[in-house]
């Protein structure tokens, strides 16, 4: 008996063996295909871009602080770039490299507060701001050409001539860079595809915008009073808004210190919007990060209000939009509306009389 049971044992060992090294061999063959491919894509890109040249992305440092009660830049706002360039010879076919520079307007405010919002156009044309030799480079960890780049806000503001005084926060400095090489070729933002330009090995734009963001020159930790003066239910039928002008809500909402300056927890994100529309329909309500964030010349409404619906028990997550739509004074209107498609306007008001920063005002 032990003897059967042995050669039988024997014969299923044989055919386990024989299994496991088929599935190794389909395995190999399979893992063997998908590594082929993927090789062969870089292998193309590699193909393609090596035959002309490339400059990588290493580091952006992004220092650009302008401050609104000043009208002029930070003492420290400058704009970093480090850049490694390569070519078919590995560096050796660089000639220079062109930087090109203009300034790009991407806000309309009443900068001079004089009640009027600014209709000129600051918008400059590109112009070249400086070339790079072979003696700007060094040889990088990757021994490849690679340099660092820093540009001032002081001499990007001399170079293309705009007011300083009438930039804002979300303006920006658009940078390009344009590669001549030794045998006569030049390589530029026009020059690149997807997989060279934000590829995660090529990462070569040959462009950048040093977005402008701003100084936060006060706090605006603070209880506001605010009056809610429409709204309006979202499609559907959930929300029922009492929207008769007694039953509108009003009240105060507290704005509170966080670590991070010009952010703030709040406590009550829909200025009683929610509690006014949604009577007694959901069997859970939760806040998660409720946040208002002063972005520069906006105010955004940051987290999620998370419900259960008492009907059905689906899960639904409430967001907020703010859009500023005018200040007078202490007095701010937004038109604000959620992600169910509730909306509302409210005037909200600081505190002792106390004006809106200029980056948030707005003119009807």
């Amino acid at each position: 008996m032990l003897r059967i049971n042995n050669i039988g044992f024997t014969k299923n060992m044989k055919n386990m063996k024989n299994i496991t090294k088929y599935l190794s061999l389909t395995l190999l063959s399979i893992l063997t295909l998908g590594c082929s491919g993927d090789d062969k894509i870089v292998d193309r890109i590699l193909d393609d871009v090596t035959s002309g040249a490339v400059l990588r992305t290493r580091d952006t440092d992004n220092n650009m602080v302008y401050n609104n009660l000043t009208g002029e830049f930070t003492a420290t706002s400058n704009y970093i770039l480090t850049l490694e360039e390569q070519d078919a010879s590995n560096g050796d076919l660089l000639d220079n490299i062109e930087i090109f520079a203009r300034f790009v307007e991407n806000t309309k405010d009443d900068a001079n507060s004089d009640g009027t919002i600014d209709d000129d156009n600051l918008t400059t044309t590109e112009g070249l701001i400086r070339t790079l030799t072979i003696a700007d480079f060094t040889t990088g960890p990757r021994n490849l050409p690679e340099s660092v780049v820093t540009f001032t806000a002081d001499e990007l503001v001399a170079f293309t001539g705009v007011d300083e005084s009438k930039i804002q926060g979300s303006d920006d400095f658009a940078l390009r860079f344009k590669i001549n090489l030794t045998d006569g070729r030049s390589f530029s933002e026009d020059d690149v595809n997807g997989n060279v330009s934000g590829g995660s090995y090529f990462s070569s734009p040959f462009a950048y915008r040093s977005s402008i963001s701003c100084d936060i020159t006060e706090s605006l930790a603070d209880t506001y009073t605010y009056t809610v003066t429409s709204l309006q239910s979202a499609p559907g039928g959930r929300s029922q808004c009492q929207t008769d002008p007694g039953d509108l809500p009003s009240g105060t909402v507290t704005w509170s210190e966080t670590d991070t300056p010009g952010e703030y927890s709040t406590s009550d994100i829909s200025f009683g919007q929610f509690d006014n529309c949604y009577v007694d329909t959901f069997s859970k309500i939760e806040f998660d990060e409720i946040l208002i964030t002063w972005d520069c010349t906006n105010l955004k409404a940051g987290g999620t209000i998370e419900t259960v619906e008492n009907d059905t028990n689906k899960e639904i997550d409430f967001t907020y939009v703010y859009t500023i739509k005018e200040t007078s004074g202490s007095d701010m209107t937004i038109d604000f509306s959620n992600s169910e498609g509730d909306r509302g306007t409210v005037v909200l008001t600081r505190p002792a009389g106390k004006v809106w920063p200029i980056l948030l005002r707005r003119m009807e």
